[in-house]
């Protein structure tokens, strides 16, 4: 009888590690389906969404950049940052939004 419990034991412990387990694959799965789903989505829209550029311009609200495109190196105060581009003003005063799929680089 003592050998039929000890096995029941430890066929619990080991259900209940496997039950760990598929709930950490599932929270996994879940995360990777969101990546895919908003990497389509930019795919979808053309619209590139970058944190790390999200984050440089944001910490640089009006505060003088210059920034280089695939055309043209542009120079002006932030105005603005979204999930897909940047905002702005020229010492012309023009404002100009730049997508960040069009960023080559930031200074």
């Amino acid at each position: 009888m003592c050998f039929l419990s000890f096995g029941c034991c430890r066929l619990a412990a080991k259900v209940k590690k496997l039950i760990r387990e598929v709930d950490l694959l599932r929270r996994q799965t879940e995360t990777l389906t969101d990546r895919v789903e908003s990497i389509d989505n930019q795919v979808l829209t053309g619209q590139t969404i970058v944190p790390a550029l999200i984050d440089y311009f944001g910490n640089r609200t009006i505060q003088k950049v210059q920034v280089s495109t695939t055309f043209v190196t542009l120079e002006g105060i932030v105005i603005a940052t979204a999930e897909d581009g940047v905002q702005i003003r020229e010492q012309s005063g023009n404002l100009v939004l730049i997508p960040f799929s069009k960023i080559t680089a930031a200074h």
